[in-house]
């Protein structure tokens, strides 16, 4: 069985999204992998119980970024469950690099060395690049003070538990991105960069229309994250 050395593949999906899951397939596909899909928690599924147990009070979420929040704690609830070593959580607009299966493969191997609790950012999130100057031949992971975009991200069960436990005591204040990352901070979960990244996310490239916050049409989205792509992995790098 095809997996790339993990334990798992999970895939945040609305049940209605088949679209989007198609794709994810279809990407997946490509290298032989499949994926679990968690469907729990879509929008129309929030209760005024679930967000009282789950979110601070006047947390000014939409509905469909509570969903997705809730979708992650269940992705890492499963992580947990199975005592995985290294899953992969992915958000169902990914576009996956050809170098993608290396990419991955090159992150479990030297995410090994560094100690538990750690998470390691495989894509490009908000086109987040280490500067060039930290950069060295040979080396696929870098330590960041932020995290990346919560599209595709590889953790175990220690790192899981922490985020849950964390979240069981405070609850969910912020997108779950921005949430992550201040959990990660305070906890010093390490955040491990993947260089170069082997994942972006269609929402931002233009592939989908965003479907948690609001969004320029995707041909205007594909333009403005080209342009911030190129300043940001090339014209910054000249003097960083």
């Amino acid at each position: 069985m095809n997996t790339l050395g993990l334990d798992a593949i999970f895939v945040i999906n609305v049940r209605s999204f088949t679209e989007r899951r198609r794709h994810v397939e279809s990407e997946l596909g490509r290298f032989g992998l499949t994926a679990e899909f968690v469907h729990e928690y879509d929008a129309d599924d929030l209760t005024p119980g679930l967000e009282e147990r789950w979110f601070v009070p006047g947390a000014d979420l939409r509905p469909n970024q509570k969903s997705c929040a809730l979708k992650h704690v269940a992705a890492l609830e499963r992580v947990r469950e199975r005592a995985c070593r290294a899953a992969l959580v992915l958000e169902d607009d990914v576009v996956l690099d050809p170098a993608f299966p290396e990419g991955i493969r090159a992150a479990l191997d030297e995410g090994a060395r560094w100690p538990e609790p750690r998470v390691t950012f495989v894509g490009s999130g908000g086109n987040f690049f280490t500067p060039r100057s930290e950069r060295r031949p040979g080396q696929r992971l870098y330590p960041a003070r932020r995290g990346r975009f919560g599209d595709s991200y590889i953790l175990g069960a220690e790192t899981a538990g922490r985020r849950l436990d964390w979240i069981a005591a405070h609850r969910i204040a912020r997108p779950i991105d921005n949430q992550f990352e201040a959990i990660d901070l305070e906890l010093g979960i390490t955040m491990l960069w993947l260089e170069d990244p082997v994942v972006e996310q269609g929402s931002k490239n233009g592939r989908f229309q965003s479907m948690v916050e609001p969004a320029p049409p995707p041909p205007i989205q594909r333009l403005k994250f080209g342009w911030e792509k190129f300043r940001r992995k090339y014209l910054y790098q000249l003097w960083r």
